[in-house]
């Protein structure tokens, strides 16, 4: 289009030098329509200049030429900036929403640690409300003297410390600050409250199994390095009672480690079929009958839905007998345990109810933790391995079912067994 400007020039240049000659005024003539022309310009690069600044209220140049170029390349340059626009604010939200669908919180901080932005999750564990909180200063929020030092440690490395959360008490947070971008830096906050609870279980497991089967091996070998075949007779007679009652216990914690060890992992296939509840549990009732520590109890069986339950009769059997044993067990004689079986809109329940000495409401949430005990010695006197309740717990798991405990010192227990809906048939 400058070709046009040109040749815009010729003809003006032309025609007034040709109006000149006639008027014998040619320079003249020459000269004021070089200065309309010029001034012609300089209206349109104003007009230009003026729908540059505001391009919404102002109407673009028409002129044809380089002012017209320059409004299509503007025009150009915008739309490209548009489409730009459109692209990272898409990237932006893509960004938003998958960091808002993290379980962790991710903060984006600026300079002097001013929170930029934060997902949902920094809300439930760091306390911070986007956009609410925006340019707020983290460290104010977390007064935690080794955070403060992460903060004010350089950007090129990374860090990582573990606190307990402004928000709850009960959570500890593992919280690391890495770079971001250029200058920026990253918060993630990650709730390893359940870790943590894990690795500990791991090493109470791992210091009760040690102690559990320290104390019948102490007994054998005791006996064993006493004894010599010199040994009187009736000292055998003596000590082999003994001997016996530790080897059953060591035989039956591994028993049960075992039976732990393949529901946890899944290496039994579950085989599932309809299940008479009244045949099942009058069984179960009468084997509790025979076990050592029954004396005179009254054990009440109520049967109120004729419904079957779809589930491993073994796993079953193994998780009802835990609950009516211990509640034999653990309860003074002569009391009564009801065992029942019901059916409502939530679906089937199996509950055990005993008149024992009860539970503190602080043990209720870790009884089902291997060899968690509320009262040690009372437990080992009972001749329990502190397994049976988390046995019955994976059982359950495996059966979709949940295991209720409801317990009050003074008031007995309770035990409740609930199955989905799903699990219950009609008689065949």
């Amino acid at each position: 289009m400058m070709r046009w400007d040109n040749w815009r020039l010729i003809a003006v240049l032309s025609i007034s030098g040709f109006v000149g000659l006639l008027f014998d005024q040619m320079m003249a003539m020459m000269f004021v329509a070089v200065l309309i022309y010029a001034l012609w310009l300089q209206r349109s690069w104003n007009q230009l200049y003026r729908w540059v600044r505001s391009p919404k209220t102002t109407k673009a140049p028409s002129a044809e030429g380089v002012v017209d170029d320059v409004c299509r390349e503007i025009e150009r340059v915008r739309k490209q900036n548009r489409d730009r626009k459109k692209k990272l604010a898409g990237y932006l939200k893509r960004f938003q929403a998958t960091t808002a669908a993290l379980p962790d919180a991710v903060v984006v901080l600026g300079d002097d640690s001013l929170v930029i932005w934060s997902n949902k999750a920094a809300e439930s564990l760091l306390g911070l409300v986007w956009p609410r909180d925006s340019h707020v200063r983290l460290k104010n929020v977390i007064r935690t003297p080794e955070f403060q030092t992460i903060l004010a440690a350089p950007i090129e490395e990374e860090h990582q410390i573990v606190v307990t959360s402004p928000r709850n008490a009960d959570i500890r947070l593992e919280l690391k600050v890495v770079r971001y971008m250029t200058s920026g830096r990253l918060l993630i906050a990650r709730d390893i409250t359940k870790t943590l609870k894990l690795q500990q279980m791991r090493r109470d497991f791992v210091a009760n199994v040690s102690h559990e089967l320290r104390t019948p091996l102490t007994v054998l070998r005791g006996y064993l390095e006493t004894f010599n075949q010199d040994s009187p007779v009736d000292m055998w007679g003596a000590a082999l009672p003994t001997m016996q009652e530790q080897t059953e216990r060591m035989h039956v914690m591994i028993t049960d480690l075992l039976a732990l060890s393949h529901l946890e992992t899944g290496e039994k296939e579950l085989n599932y079929e309809p299940i008479e509840m009244n045949g099942l549990l009058n069984s179960i009732v009468e084997d509790a009958k025979k076990i050592e520590q029954f004396d005179g109890h009254d054990l009440q069986l109520t049967i109120n839905s004729e419904l079957h339950l779809h589930a491993d009769r073994d796993e079953l059997r193994s998780a009802v007998s835990n609950l009516v044993f211990n509640a034999v067990k653990y309860t003074a004689a002569k009391t009564t345990v009801t065992i029942s079986w019901a059916v409502d809109n939530q679906g089937g329940h199996i509950t055990v109810k005993d008149e024992g000495e009860g539970i503190d409401e602080h043990h209720l949430e870790r009884l089902t933790e291997r060899f968690y005990r509320v009262d040690k010695g009372r437990a080992q006197e009972a001749g329990g391995t502190g397994l049976g309740l988390a046995i019955v717990k994976h059982v359950l798991n495996r059966h979709e079912a949940e295991l209720t405990i409801t317990s009050a010192l003074g008031e007995g227990s309770e035990f409740s067994c609930d199955f989905p809906v799903n699990r219950l048939t009609i008689r065949d």
